[in-house]
């Protein structure tokens, strides 16, 4: 598909330029994944599918993460206890379930069944970069490789665009952190944005509501 084509592409790009800020060869980045030189060049140039463990690696390797970004804001979440691909996986899968798609409904608009979205929602399978990029589009984001730099240059502006809650809200907050994040959002009637960022500063956890799971 097109889609996926330009997302091979974008990402092939993105791996070129990160690898030659680092003065790193083809070769010696291939030596450091385990992948061979070959297939580092199909993959710069939009040719070669590659897998999001695979992907994960690379960035590593390059000093950078794959991130979520969503209407152009980068969708932070502290999960560095997960694997890459669990991270990922559970992001968009937040997004889905966020925007009230069903699981069987997605799968369908995937095309895939139902029983493989589960496995690729909870990461028990490995995905190709092509199927999460396709994924992240279909829930209005996209997947992006990004240096330290990019990714604090986006949590900064991100940040900036949030409105700044008043004393009574943020005492509000205090006092009703452990309550799930749409009653917050009613009461206070702030954007899921603006709440996430501010319990973030004062060191609160933030409480998804819970849902019925999925069969």
């Amino acid at each position: 598909m097109e889609g996926e084509e330009n997302s091979r592409k974008r990402i092939g790009k993105k791996i070129k330029e990160l690898r030659l800020v680092k003065g790193f060869s083809k070769q010696k980045l291939a030596n450091l994944t385990d992948i061979s030189s070959a297939s580092v060049a199909r993959m710069e140039a939009g040719r070669h599918s590659v897998g999001i463990d695979t992907l994960a690696k690379i960035a590593k390797v390059l000093d950078c993460h794959l991130e979520i970004v969503e209407n152009g804001k980068l969708r932070i979440e502290d999960r560095e206890w997960q694997s890459e691909r669990e991270r990922i996986l559970l992001q968009l899968k937040d997004i889905r379930v966020e925007k009230n798609i069903r699981q069987h409904k997605f799968a369908e608009m995937l095309g895939i069944a139902c029983c493989n979205m589960s496995l690729i929602e909870s990461a028990k399978r490995s995905s190709g970069v092509e199927l999460i990029s396709r994924i992240a589009e279909l829930l209005g984001c996209s997947l992006e490789i990004m240096s330290a730099q990019e990714r604090n240059a986006m949590t900064i502006k991100k940040i900036k665009n949030c409105k700044e809650l008043s004393q009574y809200e943020i005492d509000f907050l205090k006092e009703n952190h452990k309550k799930p994040l749409s009653f917050l959002k009613d009461k206070l009637e702030r954007s899921e944005m603006d709440i996430k960022n501010k319990m973030q500063k004062l060191n609160l956890r933030c409480i998804q509501d819970k849902r019925p799971r999925k069969k």
